[in-house]
């Protein structure tokens, strides 16, 4: 095991978080994880949510048919306007 700041092998388990080991380093003091999965959905979860809007879903009923936060889901829509406003000034 090797911190990711200093590379250092001096580490030692420290705690537990959503049941992964936590360690931290012994040389820097930064805490870290074994390793880490991506938080990103799939463009095409992002696709159906917003098909999903435009058809007239409110964005709390998307939120509840997908488990997805609401406000993640106006994120993907500020997000898609923000990209059809650039490419109309193109």
């Amino acid at each position: 095991m090797q911190c990711p700041r200093c590379h250092s092998t001096q580490v030692f388990k420290n705690g537990r978080r959503k049941n992964r080991q936590c360690y931290k380093c012994k040389q820097c003091s930064r805490q870290f994880l074994e390793s880490y999965h991506s938080w990103s959905y799939s463009n095409d979860i992002k696709q159906l949510c917003l098909k999903m809007y435009f058809k007239g879903m409110s964005l709390r009923e998307i939120e509840r048919v997908t488990d997805i936060h609401h406000t993640t889901v106006l994120h993907w829509l500020r997000q898609a306007q923000s990209t059809k406003d650039q490419i109309a000034k193109t």
